[in-house]
């Protein structure tokens, strides 16, 4: 507190005015007293006194007029009332640092009036450094604010911008201009009905909808777990100038965040929003051009699958060719059983190229196609030759389709190489799942002839390399009659560098 008070003494009372001069006097006080006569003379005072440093008044001086205008003046203040005039003393005071001294006909009150200065000027000094230090961290606040590359806001309750950040000057607009209007000014026309409280709400009226089906909203006013998050919209800018390079029609995306706020500043009004947003303009063309890149691989890929099957085809064709002027019967059922591994390949990438579940195949379709190829291929008369297929739809990878395609081409190879000793038996195909990660292959002859069957050390080795490519166990009943049994695990991330492809 500095050296001397400036003390603008303003009452009805002039005796007390003076009663206070000789106070100062007798106790050596470093105070400096300005005694106006009247109203005018006050307002001189405070006009051209900068240093004043409290008022002291009444109720009565210029009629009650000066007490009216206190708040209109940076300066705390003392008021000296009669009993009685409390109420009214309490509706002039609203400053926290003014207080007022109830007067006595002795001027004994006139004695504790310096230590009501000391205090009132005490309390004012602290306010003054509360609100400086306020004011320096609102100021701080404002910059980070202004500093931020994402647009913050802050809206009433109609959707109107009361605040917002300067990082809005990326789409062309001041903060200043966009006070008072609505969010929509910012927002493509189309997005409007789809995010704004206006228009969902209705739709949702009496809905409970829970946290995950909660309405995502740029005018949010709910908190917690029922927030907006992760909103897209299309923001709008502002029409192009020569300061601002874009085009009216060109959208940038936003990415919106933004709560429920209560405003007291709006004297009881709805609740407001708090905002953020975002832009993750360059993040969303990222990710369409990538949905476009992985959709044309997945096309070349799919084109690539067709070519091998056509290129397959062209090969089982010309075995085809040369099983017509053979007459040999072993040479016939080797190439017999090399066309059936081309054909059961081609398949695969058949069936890859159609499908719709990618690089992945469904086993019911598939298997039962393939024992078609392979019966039409060894031309087997089904009079004599029953084959049943007990299959589970499974979508299995194209790294474990071709071992498996081939383990089934092996397997029934054995059975039809000899047709011509054949009796009239049933051979059954049974592929199902055995848990969720597991699945077994099952391919029984009951022909009682099978023990007489040669099979050859290169068709065991063979099978034997698939089953572990398929990392499974398989066993082999070969007494009297045949029962292949193979189990082995699904799996669906990159086959092995040895694994067909």
């Amino acid at each position: 507190m500095k050296g001397e008070i400036t003390i603008l003494f303003a009452t009805a009372v002039r005796a007390e005015q003076e009663q206070f001069s000789e106070y100062i006097r007798l106790n050596k006080l470093s105070y400096k007293l300005l005694l106006p006569a009247d109203l005018k003379e006050a307002d001189a005072f405070l006009t051209n006194n900068k240093d004043i440093d409290i008022i002291v008044t009444d109720l009565h001086f210029a009629s009650g007029a000066f007490a009216d205008w206190l708040s209109l003046w940076p300066h705390p203040a003392i008021i000296l009332a009669y009993y009685g005039e409390e109420s009214k003393v309490l509706e002039i005071i609203h400053d926290e640092s003014s207080s007022f001294i109830m007067r006595d006909t002795q001027y004994r009150h006139l004695g504790s009036l310096p230590a009501m200065i000391h205090k009132v000027l005490g309390v004012n000094e602290s306010i003054k450094r509360q609100n400086a230090h306020l004011q320096l961290s609102e100021k701080r606040y404002m910059n980070l604010m202004n500093s931020l590359p994402d647009i913050v806001y802050t809206l009433d309750g109609d959707g109107r911008f009361v605040y917002v950040n300067e990082a809005i000057s990326q789409l062309g607009y001041t903060p200043s201009e966009l006070i008072g209007k609505h969010f929509s000014t910012i927002l493509h026309q189309d997005d409007v009905p789809k995010v704004s409280r206006r228009f969902v709400l209705q739709d949702l009226n009496g809905v409970r909808t829970g946290p995950e089906g909660a309405p995502r909203l740029f005018d949010e006013r709910r908190t917690g777990k029922r927030m907006t998050k992760n909103l897209v919209v299309r923001l709008k800018p502002k029409s192009p100038s020569p300061y601002f390079e874009t085009s009216a029609v060109v959208y940038a995306f936003g990415e919106v965040a933004s709560v429920g706020v209560t405003m007291p500043e709006f004297d009881g009004g709805s609740i407001g929003t708090v905002g953020i947003i975002r832009d993750v303009s360059h993040h969303q063309n990222r990710e369409e051009q990538l949905e476009k890149e992985l959709s044309l691989k997945e096309t070349l890929l799919k084109e690539t699958y067709h070519r091998i099957k056509n290129n397959l085809q062209i090969v089982s064709s010309l075995l085809h060719l040369y099983l017509g002027d053979m007459n040999d019967p072993e040479a016939k059922a080797i190439l017999y059983n090399v066309q059936n591994h081309i054909e059961s390949i081609s398949l695969v990438h058949e069936q890859l190229f159609s499908s719709e579940a990618f690089e992945k195949i469904e086993t019911r379709s598939f298997i039962h196609s393939l024992v078609e190829q392979v019966l039409q291929t060894y031309e087997v008369d089904t009079t004599t030759v029953v084959v049943d297929i007990v299959c589970d739809s499974v979508l299995i990878g194209s790294q474990q389709a071709i071992p498996l395609s081939l383990v089934i081409v092996e397997v029934l190879a054995v059975s039809l190489n000899h047709l011509y000793n054949r009796e009239k038996s049933a051979i059954l195909v049974r592929f199902v799942m055995l848990d969720d990660q597991t699945v077994q292959l099952e391919v029984s002859d009951s022909s009682l002839l099978f023990a007489n069957r040669h099979i050859s050390e290169m068709g065991t080795t063979i099978i034997e390399a698939l089953c572990q490519q398929l990392k499974g166990n398989y066993t082999w009943e070969r007494d009297g009659k045949s029962k292949f049994v193979l189990s082995f695990p699904l799996f669906f991330d990159k086959p092995d560098k040895n694994s067909y492809a």
